[in-house]
């Protein structure tokens, strides 16, 4: 395609598609390209067709708009612009730095652009400043994070063993003084429990020049052991090979982990006991009216103990896998926290800190679709790796509202692996907070069962929760009533009564049955309690067919049942009635209509 330029000084243009510098000419009145060679239309990864006859604004090439501004008002001030340093973006969204000259031409009607690609040379110049920054704060960025490291961290020959420096973490870890540590050897010092420690430590240094995860026994001057782990390498200091050696102290970790572990152990012995027990006494005691109630509830008690035991068993695996590898972990914060300052290490670490105390918070389907592609979109804007995959994850702990409060933090986490150690660390927060509420729930039910097996049918009454008998039922009929009934409770009063607890539970327990039996274990179950003066009284209600009219008189007599054959004995009702009136000198009555069953306990409170 020829140029038609009516341009009359053509000393401007003489081999003008032949340069080795990029040029262009622009018509200042419209802005539009009259021409460009190739090495310019290289620059912006387009060929010639798509240059002629667009603007700067049409292609987008500037990188920062207020370039343009600037020169077009040097421009339109001196009629030319020398060497100006200006950033474009090229077809394919790389950017590349122009070197920009350029001068109004034709009396006014054209701009004669011309410049040099210095794109190579403004790297090599970012980081030639940034090498010699980093080189002048290495020696003090070196010591602040020596002698400010919470580990323990010491320097020593390589050669002779003799220690050179060491940090006031690592004198507090061995328990000897500065003064008493530097010039002598680990040896000298006995800190070593074996010597096979040091020794294995050494070799795989000396093998690889470095090594971490390694665990170790020492001894401190005062004799007590503690346990490390510990992260090593070769460095070049002051002209020699030393040593450098970061201990970190895993004793209270490690006891707390072999306490967890003994506890899960003993819990669970001490569960499958109880699930034998109750297995082995079903058959010799199901003439008993308690131990019939029993006999029923003890596939329901096995199944709520599994869950929660599977649940730890699953969750203490998984932290004894991750413990393992916590050398690792520790050398990779370490690596990443390496490269931020100070204040932004100490900024990061508040925020992890905070973090780490949000309440895990659930949302609905859709709001959970918002959310992540909001997370997703904000790893991708800040180019870090795997968006999708820590959005997903971050919902899953619950805490992407902090996350999206909280995006400053985002820019300053990329280029690390730095995110997603954290969300891996507050995973394994979320398992020791299942444990927690496993061993909570498997609590309960040992404290129901206990209750509900205790025989005592002493004398002499003793101060008892009216509550906490009616919540051992409850507890021990949770999976014969998750799957359709609705327990609605209605404790308007807490009270503590004189009463024979085991004959409350064994109350509740025939009335609470009976009305789940009624509804065929589907609909609405409702206890409440409330208290006067002088009484306590106790509310069961069902909305189930009802007594038919016929037989309630009959109901409190002994050995009436209208239940099939080897489901109930008839003494149900009738043991409940003598515990209440003769037992507890209270009262039993109900009422009861198609649709609606309620039983009134009214115990007194002296």
């Amino acid at each position: 395609m020829e140029s038609s330029l009516p341009i009359s000084d053509r000393i401007w243009f003489t081999s003008f598609s032949e340069s080795p510098i990029g040029m262009a000419i622009t018509d200042l009145q419209t802005g539009l390209y009259v021409e460009a060679n190739e090495v310019y239309c290289k620059w912006l990864g387009r060929n010639r067709e798509e240059v002629i006859g667009k603007t700067t604004i049409d292609l987008g090439i500037y990188s920062n708009l207020s370039d343009r501004d600037v020169i077009l008002s040097k421009l339109k001030k001196d009629g030319f612009v020398l060497n100006f340093e200006v950033p474009l973006v090229t077809k394919t969204g790389e950017t590349v730095t122009i070197l920009f000259s350029g001068k109004i031409v034709e009396g006014g009607k054209y701009l004669l652009s011309a410049g040099q690609n210095i794109t190579a040379l403004k790297e090599k110049e970012n980081l030639a400043n940034a090498l010699q920054k980093e080189l002048k704060i290495s020696k003090e960025l070196f010591e602040s994070v020596f002698r400010l490291n919470p580990a323990a961290v010491s320097l020593s020959n390589a050669e002779t063993g003799r220690y050179d420096d060491v940090n006031e973490a690592y004198c507090r870890l061995i328990g000897f003084s500065r003064e008493e540590i530097i010039g002598r050897t680990s040896h000298d010092l006995n800190i070593w429990i074996t010597k096979l420690d040091r020794a294995r430590l050494m070799a795989e240094v000396q093998k690889k020049g470095w090594s971490t995860g390694m665990e170790a026994s020492i001894r401190m001057k005062s004799g007590e052991i503690r346990h490390v782990v510990s992260g090593n390498t070769l460095l070049n200091h002051d002209g020699r090979v030393t040593l450098l050696a970061i201990l970190i102290d895993i004793t209270e970790a490690k006891q707390n982990k072999e306490a967890l572990e003994f506890a899960v152990k003993e819990r669970t012995k001490e569960l499958n006991r109880i699930l034998d027990d109750l297995q082995k006494t079903q058959d010799q005691l199901i003439l008993s009216e308690k131990m019939a109630t029993l006999g029923q509830l003890v596939a329901s008690v096995a199944h709520e103990i599994n869950n929660p035991l599977a649940a730890i068993s699953a969750f203490s695996e998984q932290l004894q896998n991750r413990l393992g590898d916590f050398g690792v972990r520790l050398m990779e914060i370490r690596e990443c926290m390496g490269k931020y300052s100070n204040a932004d290490a100490e900024e990061i670490i508040r925020w992890i800190s905070e973090l780490f105390k949000v309440k895990p918070k659930t949302h609905s389907f859709s709001e959970t679709r918002k959310i992540k592609k909001n997370l997703e979109s904000l790893f991708s804007s800040a180019n870090i790796d795997s968006p999708y995959d820590l959005a997903d994850r971050i919902v899953d702990l619950g805490v992407s509202d902090y996350i999206l409060e909280n995006t400053n933090f985002i820019e300053k986490l990329k280029n690390t692996p730095i995110l997603s150690i954290i969300l891996n660390e507050l995973h394994a927060l979320r398992s020791i907070e299942s444990i927690r509420l496993a061993v909570e729930r498997t609590s309960k039910i040992v404290y129901s069962l206990k209750n509900y097996g205790r025989m005592d049918r002493g004398s002499a009454k003793m101060p008892t929760n009216i509550v906490e008998t009616i919540e051992t039922v409850l507890t021990l009929y949770q999976n014969k009533m998750k799957s359709g009934i609705e327990c609605i409770r209605l404790y308007n009063a807490n009270p503590v009564i004189p009463g024979y607890p085991d004959e409350l539970i064994q109350i509740w327990t025939n009335l609470i049955y009976n009305a789940l039996q009624a509804m065929h274990f589907k609909g609405k179950l409702t206890v409440q309690v409330e208290e006067t003066n002088t009484d306590v009284e106790v509310s069961i209600k069902d909305n189930g067919p009802g007594i038919p009219t016929s037989i309630q008189k009959r109901i409190f007599e002994p050995f009436y049942t209208t239940k099939e054959k080897g489901e109930g004995t008839g003494l149900g009702l009738g043991i409940v009635k003598q515990s209440v009136e003769e037992r507890h000198k209270g009262q039993i009555r109900f009422f009861s209509e198609p649709g609606h069953t309620v039983f009134i306990v009214s115990i007194p409170k002296l």
